[in-house]
């Protein structure tokens, strides 16, 4: 199936019978059956009289912070999401910019994870003002801006748990709570289980795998790194949708306007800030990047964010992409507790040495980073 979701209305169609039709009676995989027969549309809706008219089929099991949404909260919603559809594509602009603001938000917030994060600051960074930032993150992100935050603090906490020998104090510190006490209270109410008795259980690190673990046998490479700064396209649901990672590619370089074959001008990159056995799947922070020179401008969709330089473990890792989270979790458990070095407080990111367009899967190379200091 070509689409997944309608592109006028955004309806699953998991079967033929919910296409549309063309004009030559022929099934149309954009369009479902609502909203498209004979080749036209079945109404004549202006974008703003579509979301209006949508509002009646509103879904009141549709909750946020364990509430039903307002109306007005779904016409943000509705407003925020139709654009990336095929028939809205006319509002991109708007789209765009309402995607700008939240990178924005969520870049600050990536990266000042240790401090104090006011939500009015936050709207400022966006450029929106408090009470429409609040609803538009909600909208594009599908939570809250403080609930955004605190699962970040304490997903970041239960990996340091399991992959460092900080102490409790130490992590609240890097992760934004005033006392170990505060921080181990949130934690026990998320998780179920005090910071401690989690950090004694066998660790979240452990998955299963194509193909044998040759990789652990090999020694990385220590490298000392310059920062670079890179454009990214965040990956949507890159656990969930078999071709997601392939999709965001493909606008990546289709945007930026480039070949994606790895050169000596250009950079093909992967950042990841989560580890899908901690984070749920589909909120997993995971970004193709380009490293290309500072000639290349971020745009709506596409951010641009600097990768901290420093001392880093370079491990060269050969075979498929689906098998590259298990290889960072194996590193985390194998390699980091046998090392004499110990994790530092940045992203982890892979380097692509060839494309899948020119080899065959099994022959992908790839080298992956890993922020490390000397014990």
């Amino acid at each position: 199936m070509k689409n997944d979701i309608c592109q006028s209305c955004g309806m699953p169609m998991a079967a033929v019978e919910h296409f549309g039709t063309n004009g030559d009676k022929s099934l149309n995989e954009d369009f479902c059956c609502f909203c498209f027969r004979n080749g036209k549309y079945t109404d004549d809706f202006s974008f703003d009289e579509f979301v209006k008219d949508s509002l009646q089929y509103h879904d009141e099991a549709e909750k946020l912070d364990g509430r039903t949404l307002t109306l007005d909260e779904v016409n943000l919603k509705t407003t925020v999401k139709l654009p990336g559809l095929k028939r809205w594509q006319s509002h991109q602009f708007t789209h765009l910019e309402y995607y700008k603001s939240v990178n924005r938000a969520v870049d600050y917030i990536n990266d000042n994870l240790s401090t104090v994060i006011n939500l009015s600051d936050l709207a400022s960074i966006a450029g929106l003002s408090s009470f429409h930032f609040h609803r538009i993150f909600r909208a594009v992100m599908n939570e809250s801006p403080g609930d955004y935050v605190q699962r970040l603090r304490l997903e970041k906490t239960a990996f340091k748990l399991h992959t460092t020998r900080f102490s409790l104090a130490d992590i609240a510190e890097q992760t934004g709570y005033q006392s170990p006490q505060a921080l181990s209270k949130a934690f026990k109410k998320r998780y179920g289980i005090t910071p401690s008795a989690y950090r004694a259980q066998p660790g979240d690190l452990t998955m299963s795998m194509d193909s044998p673990v040759e990789y652990l046998f090999l020694e990385p490479e220590i490298r000392k790194m310059a920062s670079k700064e890179v454009l990214y396209l965040r990956v949507v649901n890159p656990y969930r949708q078999a071709d997601a990672f392939l999709k965001a590619w493909d606008k990546l370089i289709s945007i930026v306007g480039v070949n994606g074959i790895p050169d000596n001008n250009h950079e093909y990159l992967s950042l990841s800030r989560d580890i899908s056995t901690i984070t749920s799947p589909e909120n997993c922070r995971i970004y193709t990047c380009i490293n290309a020179g500072s000639a290349l401008k971020a745009n709506g969709r596409l951010g641009r964010q600097t990768i901290e330089g420093g001392l880093y473990a370079v491990f060269t890792y050969r075979g498929t992409y689906k098998d590259m989270d298990k290889v960072y979790c194996d590193i985390y458990r194998y390699w980091i507790p046998k090392s004499e070095y110990e994790l530092r407080d940045n992203m982890s990111f892979s380097k692509f040495l060839n494309s899948p367009v020119l080899v065959p899967e099994s022959e992908l190379l790839t080298e992956i980073y890993i922020p490390v200091s000397k014990i």
